[in-house]
């Protein structure tokens, strides 16, 4: 079972790279529900998220997803001991806000950072997989599991795709010009017109006349002979 659970991970993981640029260490932004649940299950994120995802990994929270841990009290004290253990990413709120908010805020539209989310929060989970190219962590059965890319993820990779095959009409001038370099100066084409079918000849058509000399002397052999 771990086996084929590492190949999903290195597919999905081979997935972002190819569509979206994602390169090694990923960056992680993790929030105070996910440190809950990894302290709930006894697992160890520092150990085990490296491991899980196989690859180098730089786990980040930020200063709203702090205070928002240090607001709920002695019930997540401990999440918030983990959360303070990882890179502080500045996010640009003078005022504090929701760790979700802040976290849809640094995503944006398109996750141009390439940020990968770490959050058992069902609402933002639901936001962050309508954002194309960003990957989803959360904790199921006492391990981390990377979800498999989303609808809209795959339908922005499918319409990269279409828009490589297609050349663009800059493309299409410097292809023309490095076949002129390379070929000479391309003569243009002559369409040759078809033929169209014929039909047949009217005057073939007609019946032959009988030739009138040939008619008199046969008639004049018929008057002798009477």
């Amino acid at each position: 079972m771990r086996i084929n659970r590492q190949k999903k991970v290195h597919r999905y993981l081979s997935f972002y790279a190819n569509n979206f640029g994602f390169r090694k260490p990923f960056q992680i932004l993790i929030d105070g529900t996910f440190c809950h649940t990894a302290l709930k299950e006894r697992i160890n994120l520092s150990d085990q998220l490296p491991n899980y995802l196989d690859n180098e990994v730089k786990m980040l929270t930020t200063p709203c997803a702090i205070i928002e841990t240090e607001k709920l009290g002695p019930a997540v004290y401990g999440a918030m001991l983990i959360l303070k253990q990882f890179a502080v990413h500045k996010c640009g709120h003078t005022e504090p806000i929701p760790a979700a908010a802040c976290f849809k805020t640094m995503l944006r539209k398109k996750n141009k950072n390439r940020y990968m989310i770490a959050t058992q929060d069902r609402e933002l989970q639901s936001r962050v997989r309508m954002i194309p190219g960003t990957p989803l962590l959360f904790i199921y059965r006492k391990a981390p599991i990377l979800e498999p890319p989303s609808p809209a993820t795959v339908i922005a990779s499918n319409k990269k795709m279409q828009q490589s095959i297609v050349l663009s009409e800059a493309e299409r001038k410097n292809l023309e010009i490095a076949k002129e370099s390379l070929l000479g100066p391309q003569q243009p084409m002559i369409k040759r017109k078809k033929k169209k079918a014929k039909g047949p000849n009217p005057l073939s058509c007609k019946k032959k006349k009988k030739d009138a000399n040939k008619s008199k002397a046969s008639n004049a052999k018929k008057g002798k002979s009477q």
